[in-house]
């Protein structure tokens, strides 16, 4: 039994996500001009050496943020990085997110793809878990190294498998799996010269050895107790982190300049849990890791957010007959209640026993 979906994305959806696969292209260093991009020349030797991630599928939180991934070119290499994203308009999970991998803005201006926008995209997942995309041709037409494609399909595998997973659709225990078609074409050639396998599954090679997963970039908390969820590797030298305000005159101040984070907090998947009260303001936190006999930062990698305070609840006025708009609890009392200010939720409860209007 398959499930199919293919629709028609917006065509204002898919020139916005091209304007803004330029400005990242222009941001990453990359000329745009021939549409041919190689890795970074120091990538192969600065990831030699880094721990490899340990790959987990996302849980299944049906309605939540959907999962996308994004290349990020780090000091450590070139690695995946997650993204939860908000664009569930049409409620099909995979399609959607793949939709906005290929035509959306991440959150993270260092992130990007090397895929093109279109305004259609095919998926469908059989109860094998085997979830096949069809995509047109013009989503691969950058002319990519073997590095570089072997990242953009992995893009596609990881957020297909990781939409699917989150949504809840992934049957019983069996890996899902990834199968590329290209205007309904198997094993087509790709990126000027890489030609597509049979089937793909997620590769955790590619995964950045660090992720932050809460703060993320630019996202706004409450004031008080903020939770620093993250994932790392496994360092001889172990995980840091450091967290940063910015004060008034826009220059940042040190609130941790460097703690460990204890060996015995990181769980078998690499995930860890901080917390810490923050008062209102902008902050980045930065985390990375240390190989044994060696103080160099490898996977570092920073989150931009900022803390609030939370709105104040709005407290109703009423009115009554001769008697000005006044505050709820001035009444309650006049009726030997006692004063108090009544919940949204209490509207109607006291309009029955008072007779009055709540605004």
């Amino acid at each position: 039994m398959q499930q199919w979906y293919k629709r028609r994305i917006p065509r204002r959806l898919a020139a916005t996500g091209a304007i803004a696969a330029l400005a990242l292209a222009a941001g990453c260093g990359f000329a745009a001009r021939n549409d041919s991009f190689e890795m970074p020349a120091h990538s192969a030797a600065a990831a030699h050496g880094v721990p490899l991630a340990t790959d987990s599928m996302e849980q299944a939180f049906p309605g939540q943020k959907m999962p996308v991934y994004w290349l990020e070119n780090t000091d450590s290499g070139v690695y995946l990085y997650r993204e939860y994203a908000t664009d569930t308009r049409h409620q099909e999970p995979m399609s959607d997110a793949i939709a906005y991998l290929l035509a959306g803005k991440p959150a993270d201006p260092a992130w990007y793809t090397h895929l093109k926008s279109t305004d259609e995209v095919g998926v469908s997942i059989d109860n094998q878990n085997l979830i096949t995309l069809d995509l047109p041709a013009k989503v691969f037409s950058a002319t990519l190294d073997e590095g570089l494609a072997e990242r953009a399909i992995q893009q596609l595998v990881f957020t297909a498998t990781a939409a699917a997973s989150n949504a809840g659709i992934l049957v019983g225990d069996t890996p899902a799996s990834v199968r590329i078609l290209v205007d309904g074409r198997q094993n087509a050639t790709v990126f000027g010269g890489h030609r597509l396998q049979d089937v793909y599954q997620r590769d955790a090679k590619f995964m950045a050895p660090i992720w932050i997963i809460d703060p993320q970039f630019g996202t706004t908390t409450a004031v008080g107790a903020v939770k620093f969820h993250g994932r790392t590797s496994s360092f001889d030298g172990g995980t840091f982190y450091s967290l940063q305000s910015k004060a008034s005159d826009g220059e940042p101040q040190v609130i941790t300049a460097a703690n460990r984070i204890n060996d015995e907090s990181v769980e078998p998947d690499g995930s860890f849990t901080l917390t810490t009260r923050l008062p209102a303001g902008s902050y980045t936190l930065t985390v990375w890791g240390k190989e044994a006999g060696s103080d160099a930062k490898v996977g570092e990698v920073s989150s931009d957010f900022t803390v609030r305070l939370a709105p104040a609840p709005p407290q109703h006025r009423i009115e009554l007959a001769g008697v000005s708009h006044a505050p709820l609890s001035h009444h309650c009392a006049l009726r030997g209640v006692g004063p108090f200010v009544a919940p949204a939720e209490f509207e109607p409860v006291v309009q029955r026993v008072l007779n009055i209007r709540v605004r």
